[in-house]
This record gives C-alpha cells, structure tokens and sequence, in this order.
C-alpha cells in the first residue's frame, strides 16, 4: 500500500539513494546534499530554520529558486535527481562526438551552463528541462511531492477483477509546472539568450511531456512467499533515455534564429521574438516551431581547448579507427592524428556446464588496440 510520504521521508530515502553515487561539486548538487542533510520539516510539513538558511547560502540560485527552495524542499530533491540524470543521459547521447558534454554539471554555481548561446546550449537547456521534468513527475505519481494532487481516491484504488490496488497518485503535469517555475527562474535578463533559454526549456518540457504518455503498469507482490496474492501497482513512466534520444535529434536540426524587435516600439501587444536567420536569402525567416531547438551562435570545432567557448578539446579522446562518424579518428581528431597502443587481456572463454554442478573454461588471450587523438 502506497500512502502520501510526508517531506521528511523524502530526504531521508533521497540521501541513501545520493550516497550509492558520487555526488558531483556542482551548485546543484551542493544544494541537494545540504537540503538532505540539514532540512527538516515538522509533522505538520513546515519548514524549519534550516532550510531557510541553507537555501539562503546555496550559490547561484535567484530569489524565486530559493523561495522555492524553502517552501518546497522534496521537489528540490527530485530536482536534483533530474539534474544527475540529464547530465548524464547528456553525455551518453553524445559519447562519440567533439563536444560530448564534458564539463556541463562540473560548475561551481547554479546558471548558465554554456558561455555561448550554440547548438550545444541549446541540447543542454532542453535535456536539464527534461530531466527535471521526468523527475518531478516521477515524484509525484510516486505520492512523493506533497503537492501535487495526492488524494486518496488517486492514491489507492482497488481493481477487484485482476486482484491489485493502484498505488501513487498526482498528475505529471504537476511536475512540468514546477520545473517551469524552477528553472525558467533563473532567466531574468531581457535578452535573446533568455528568449532562446525560454525557448529551449519549453521543448524539453513538452518532450518529457510526450514521452510520459507512454506510461505503462508496474506491480508488486504481496503475500506468502510472494504468491502475488495481492498486487500494488503503479502508472510508471518510460525510461528517461526516450526522450534523451528525442531531444537528440532535435539538436542535429537545431535552428539558427536571431531576436527581432517589434516593428513599432509603441505597441505593448507585440514583443521582441525569436525568427529563424535566413542564411542565403535576405529578410526575416519564420519564428521557429515551438517543437524546435533554437541557437543564436554558430559552434567552435571544439578541437581545441577554450574556456571561452566552453571547449575542452579533443586531445587524448579515444577515437574509433574504422568508423566514418563522428567517433571515427578522422573527425574526432580534427586532422591531427592519433596514436595508438596495444593491451593485452586475459578473458574466460569457452565455458562449458557439467552436471552437476560445475562450470569449466578456457582462458583466452586477446590483443586490444586504442586509438587516441594526438
């Protein structure tokens, strides 16, 4: 039976699933442990002393994140499993290629990720949007954010055909909103990088969104030695990784689009919006579709290293000689070459089964080669 988890079980279950990882020196995450270790919350769900100071001192987070911070401390913590899984499901999309999203999740601060407002900035914005969005709402159908909807007819609903009772509660929407309000928060210049933060946010929201009605059921058993007896089931949301690979493609046929002012300054109807930037004709393109990835800067090589740009380069990076991609040593490398050596490794190999019971197996000798860009 699934019951409505009141804030201060939340970071206790949050800060023993945070300990089975490494936590990242990054402002989110430094948040999120404090939250988990320093915030408690009465029997009545108020917050305490603790949670104003530690959301007070956390770096990087504007007015409006640090209200919500304090106010909502177990929709933070979801927030920071969001943020761990975008940064990671980042870097899987993007393994093999020149920018592979080293470096995004590693700074000091909450803020912007990307120094220029490139394809990349785009992908990082939207896959952050999405991963906050997918974890908030696992939270809440879990029955995890106190506020999302948690009823008892949502919360524990009896099938009595197919003996199992619905555990859970809330909507998914609810956790759109919410990170709506967190990280939209965070863009208070009035600028075209705020209209293409905006933008980009918006996409991975409404990916996560298109995702989520893939929900499929999951169950578990109760009874004697698990004869299923009884069954708790939940409305469970597709792995995050579908809607990774969906904003994936988005960034290969991200837009190039520039601000464009209203024609007539007087006019309060009509504000400064993004069109996309026609490259071989002249005027003004289309604004963009709201299901489109937007950039205002073409993107360095990311050969090289430069901090400026928000480019480690590719020196050292393991590249694939027979590939004709983008992990092939040829592009990887940017023309400088590679290097390469040999490991040798010692594997189990033709493994047999005797009855009984006993498994026997040859050892196997193999070359390895490396391939690394000069």
């Amino acid at each position: 039976m699934l019951e409505c988890i009141r804030p201060v079980n939340i970071v206790v279950h949050a800060a023993a699933k945070f300990g089975k990882h490494r936590v990242r020196s990054t402002g989110q995450f430094l948040l999120i442990f404090l939250v988990l270790h320093f915030i408690r919350t009465s029997s009545s769900g108020g917050i305490s002393l603790g949670a104003h100071l530690v959301c007070a001192k956390a770096p990087g987070l504007t007015d409006k994140q640090r209200a919500m911070c304090r106010s909502s401390p177990s929709a933070i913590a979801a927030i920071g499993d969001g943020l761990k899984m975008a940064y990671e499901e980042c870097r899987a999309q993007l393994s093999g290629h020149r920018w592979n999203c080293s470096g995004v999740g590693d700074g000091n601060h909450f803020g912007h990720v990307m120094p220029l407002a490139t394809r990349e900035a785009a992908f990082t914005y939207a896959i952050t949007s999405a991963g906050v969005t997918h974890a908030l709402s696992m939270a809440c159908a879990r029955g995890e954010l106190p506020g999302c909807g948690c009823t008892g007819n949502k919360r524990r609903t009896i099938n009595t055909i197919e003996q199992f009772q619905w555990g859970g509660c809330g909507s998914s929407a609810y956790g759109a909103r919410l990170a709506r309000r967190f990280l939209d928060a965070r863009e208070l210049e009035r600028d075209g990088r705020t209209l293409m933060n905006l933008h980009n946010n918006r996409v991975g929201r409404k990916v996560s969104e298109v995702v989520k009605d893939l929900v499929h059921r999951e169950c578990k058993c109760h009874g004697v030695s698990g004869s299923c007896a009884m069954r708790t089931c939940w409305r469970a949301l597709p792995q995050f990784r579908t809607a990774a690979a969906t904003l994936r493609d988005k960034y290969k046929r991200a837009k190039l689009v520039m601000p464009h002012p209203p024609t007539n300054p007087q006019d309060i109807n009509v504000r400064t919006h993004l069109v996309i930037k026609r490259q071989k004709h002249p005027g003004l393109g289309r604004q963009p579709r709201k299901s489109e990835l937007v950039f205002l800067e073409q993107s360095p090589s990311y050969c090289e290293p430069d901090t400026a740009a928000g480019s480690f380069g590719t020196h050292g990076r393991i590249c694939n000689r027979t590939s004709r991609g983008e992990d092939g040593c040829e592009t990887l490398c940017c023309g400088r070459g590679y290097s390469t050596t040999r490991s040798v490794e010692e594997t189990k190999c033709r493994c047999q089964f005797h009855w009984c019971c006993n498994v026997t197996c040859s050892k196997c000798v193999t070359t390895v080669e490396t391939h690394l860009c000069n």
